[in-house]
């Protein structure tokens, strides 16, 4: 694939993110911050969110392995998916399988941040009530993959805007979040995640992509915190609400 050795920043693409990723030179990406579509049949825009488990496989693996080339040696990545999940009929471990294929692809890991809604009890399917012949497990947490390219040390110190709560509450790994629950787009995360990832795991003036950008919450948070970002999305209309969101702040 040939790669160009330019690309606009503070823009979100309305396209393919492989189509973005193939703009990106090598190197150049400081910080990953991104919820794939979960392959759960999601009611999205314009994308078909049920693929066969093989193939969305396959495709998380083709598009990590970019992700792995743009990223700066010293690069992280925050990648938000279900620790367990119905996929197809079919119980599965999205966090699980999403590790696996980032260390193949060369990537490092660093730990995993768990989070979970406080507004919303999921607990509903019980499969077989108080017995133990088909019980169902309910995992109603999210997991955010913390990945790094070469070494997880930056490489050098700058400027970090975050306060003291902020940082004990970041390292904690475990998180009580107020989840988005918005008619703008099915599954939105809430502005308060990419915000915490970029504080944590950049610096000022640091570079941001996400891939798969929805409703722009990714650069609303860089736009707020200083940092430059570059995004793509599939959706006109997502594309939209993320770029009216920009201009409002």
């Amino acid at each position: 694939m040939h790669h160009q050795t330019w690309i606009e920043l503070n823009k979100i693409y309305n396209e393919d993110c492989l189509n973005t990723l193939s703009r990106i030179p090598d190197n150049y990406v400081d910080l990953t911050v991104t919820s794939p579509p979960y392959n759960i049949g999601v009611k999205y825009d314009v994308y078909r969110d049920s693929r066969p488990s093989v193939e969305y496989f396959a495709w998380m693996e083709y598009w990590l392995r970019e992700l792995y080339r743009i990223t700066k040696p010293d690069g992280r990545v925050c990648l938000n998916h279900y620790l367990s999940i119905s996929m197809n009929g079919e119980r599965c471990s999205p966090i699980a399988q999403i590790i696996s294929i980032a260390l193949k692809v060369g990537f490092k890991y660093h730990g995993l941040s768990v989070w979970t809604d406080r507004t919303v009890t999921k607990l509903t399917a019980w499969g077989s009530w108080l017995s133990a012949s088909a019980l169902y497990v309910n995992t109603p947490y999210e997991g955010v993959i913390i990945l790094y390219k070469e070494h997880w040390r930056k490489s050098e110190i700058r400027v970090t805007n975050i306060s003291k709560e902020e940082f004990i509450a970041g390292c904690s790994g475990i998180w009580n979040l107020k989840t988005e629950h918005t008619k703008l787009h099915p599954s939105a995360f809430p502005l308060s995640l990419p915000t915490r990832y970029i504080q944590l795991f950049s610096y000022e003036g640091d570079l941001v992509f996400d891939p798969f950008m929805g409703t722009g919450t990714t650069a609303v948070a860089c736009k707020m915190l200083n940092r430059k970002y570059i995004g793509a999305e599939v959706s006109k209309k997502y594309c939209a609400v993320a770029e009216k969101r920009l201009r409002d702040l």
